[in-house]
């Protein structure tokens, strides 16, 4: 199946310092689906640093699903 268009946007939280961001990212709470074909996922990485990401996708009826990310800050 193709997907012709994903977007995203987050809130991060509980970050005291941003050295904590960078991270393995797991799940820390239940996906749940909002209106218009969007998800919304919870993950916190190793610092305690909790991320929300809601996203949406057009052109597929595809759930994105996210176990763990590493994420890092570039230079």
């Amino acid at each position: 199946m193709g997907l012709s268009r994903a977007t995203a946007i987050g809130t991060v939280s509980n970050l005291k310092n941003l050295s904590e961001f960078s991270g393995n990212y797991v799940a820390a709470g239940v996906g749940a689906t909002v209106s218009g074909g969007g998800d919304i996922a919870v993950m916190r990485n190793q610092n305690g640093v909790r991320i929300e990401i809601k996203s949406t996708t057009q052109g597929a009826s595809l759930k994105l699903g996210v176990d763990g990310v590493r994420l890092a800050l570039a230079n």
